[in-house]
């Protein structure tokens, strides 16, 4: 009976630091995908306002055109 339980205290206790680190991993993950967010929503802003663009900026938006995403549209020079 008490060689159960002791196993049961190791599986919980195993459990909790497993649950510990998704906590912390997903966390990390929140922050750096609401990092990330609030850079896409500045550079659409960016866009939006005809704003200068970043070299690499203005890369991924004609990247993303060219894959069908929400680019900017080229215009007749073929930009």
């Amino acid at each position: 009976m008490l060689a159960a339980v002791d196993q049961l205290t190791k599986g919980t206790m195993a459990v909790m630091h497993q649950v510990a680190l998704l906590r912390s991993e997903n966390a990390a993950l929140r922050k750096a995908n609401e990092a990330l967010s609030k850079r896409r929503r500045a550079k659409r802003t960016r866009i939006q306002l005809g704003r200068s663009l970043a070299v690499q900026d203005a890369q991924d938006v004609i990247g993303q055109g060219a894959m069908g995403g929400e680019g900017v549209q080229r215009n007749a020079v073929g930009w």
